[in-house]
């Protein structure tokens, strides 16, 4: 006699699966109510944090009562908020309310956005997300695109298709052994993921030339027509140029039109990283800046910066429809091929980027526009520049700190100085001082500052793309600046 086994679902009943997305909802909400009064950091050794997780791997189920007091107890406590409108560092997103229902319900649905036929609403609605974004920012309605990871997946596939649209030989095929060395240029300003791509592309980090930039820190031009001149004359062949939206340092925006006249005359593919200052292009007071983003060939965006959207969620857009099907598109047996010749024919997303197994990233964007529209999110994104420029002139007023590079969008950077400075005004004494003052910020736990360098000057670099900022945040983290410098330097 045979035996049959039954089946070992995994699931609970409905009804009591209904009271675990209650509770769950209820930690998310208690989590919104603090933020107020919530530490942005956990304030503890990273040993004291692996101390919490340490245990051996489960056999037998626990209560998901027990599993989401763990979440509220040790997750959420330890974890960096982003999501706290006093949270000043690098460039992440506070996330937004529609976007988090987007999140659970893609992971209802649970859907791969490889093949049309694999998802079909899911497909659809990346298409038109795609087409939200470059509407959104004044790119070509026509363009091509697809969901990426982040602005460093959407780098690699800009380089990825700059490669295979301007080598002179089949790189598919014979890899960088084809022919001459591939160049890139970029100023010194540009995100260290161009870099990785490089490498991951073979063409190699000694191929980006990296250009002086001018008092603004946006590309110098004639050191670009210099360098791809000399290139040329020794051997090399130019490909692309990678102009910067919103460099991730003091987001300087390069001169894209000329860029854009510059690479059309010397047949370069023009790529813009576009990863975060991309979303303000239509805003009033920055949409000048970026006169010209119409005319790359492609651009990286990443609504999980800007557009406020949970990570991960970022987008290449490409001018030429087809130019990513042309770059990615592997045919394998086990893969349905659709007829590309129908007009009807279903558009799958495999071939558009080096991922198959893509999840849902769409929704939460579209739920974001649905919810919000473009006029809000436009309204949320001049917010931030508006009140980081009065973050930047309160700065300019002060005595005790100085600001060391413009602001066109919604990065300040600046040095803290003392009333002592006179007697330690060497670089090396205000590097220090204001090293600790950030590291002291972030044991502190009230506000969040990042660090960078600016011409040799260690600055502390303040950034929002957090639609709960207000004016009080910045004022507030003034006051916490002040204070904790005057005890580093002991006045």
């Amino acid at each position: 006699m045979s035996k049959h086994t039954n089946a070992q679902s995994l699931d609970c009943a409905l009804d009591v699966f209904r009271g675990h997305l209650r509770n769950a909802s209820e930690l998310v909400v208690r989590l919104y109510e603090r933020l107020d009064e919530t530490r942005i950091t956990p304030g503890k050794t990273r040993k004291e944090i692996a101390r919490l997780f340490d245990e051996p791997l489960p056999e037998e189920p626990q209560s998901m009562e027990s599993v989401l007091s763990e979440v509220e107890s040790k997750i959420f406590p330890n974890s960096t908020l982003y999501l706290s409108p006093r949270f000043f560092g690098y460039i992440n997103s506070g996330g937004n309310q529609a976007s988090i229902l987007g999140e659970l319900l893609a992971s209802a649905v649970n859907q791969i956005v490889a093949l049309w036929h694999f998802s079909p609403a899911a497909s659809e609605v990346e298409r038109r997300v795609i087409q939200w974004i470059a509407e959104f920012i004044g790119y070509s309605g026509e363009a091509g695109g697809c969901l990426l990871s982040g602005g460093s997946a959407g780098n690699l596939v800009g380089l990825a298709l700059a490669r295979k649209h301007k080598a002179p030989f089949d790189s598919d095929s014979l890899g960088m052994r084809g022919g001459p060395p591939l160049t890139v240029y970029a100023s010194q300003e540009v995100h260290a993921s161009v870099d990785k791509a490089m490498t991951i592309l073979g063409m190699g980090r000694d191929q980006m030339r990296k250009l002086a930039v001018r008092d603004d820190f946006t590309m110098d031009l004639d050191a670009l027509e210099r360098q791809v001149s000399k290139d040329r004359d020794n051997g090399c062949h130019p490909i692309c140029v990678v102009g910067v939206a919103g460099t991730t340092n003091t987001g300087a925006v390069d001169p894209l039109n000329p860029l854009a006249d510059f690479c059309q005359a010397q047949g370069l593919w023009f790529h813009v990283d576009a990863a975060y200052g991309g979303p303000a292009a239509r805003t009033e007071l920055a949409g000048h800046l970026f006169k010209g983003l119409e005319r790359a060939d492609s651009v990286v965006i990443d609504p999980h910066k800007w557009l406020y959207v949970p990570a991960e969620a970022a987008c290449i857009l490409v001018r030429e429809s087809q130019a990513l099907r042309h770059t990615f598109q592997v045919v394998a047996d086990y893969l349905k091929k659709e007829d590309e010749a129908e007009a009807d024919a279903p558009f799958d997303f495999k071939d558009c980027g080096p991922q198959l197994h893509r999840n849902f990233r769409a929704l939460k964007v579209w739920m974001t526009f649905k919810a919000y529209g473009a006029k809000k999110l436009r309204a949320a994104i001049h917010s931030n520049i508006e009140i980081m420029r009065y973050f930047a002139d309160r700065i300019d007023q002060s005595e005790d700190l100085v600001r060391l590079a413009p602001v066109p969008l919604s990065i300040v950077c600046f040095q803290y100085c003392t009333a002592d400075v006179s007697r330690h005004s060497d670089e090396r004494y205000l590097n220090d001082l204001n090293d600790r003052l950030i590291d002291t910020l972030e044991r502190d736990g009230r506000v969040f500052v990042s660090g960078t360098t600016i011409r040799r000057k260690r600055a502390l670099r303040v950034c929002s793309v957090n639609h709960r900022l207000r004016r009080e945040d910045v004022d507030f983290l003034l006051q916490e600046i002040r204070q904790v410098g005057r005890s580093l330097s002991g006045l």
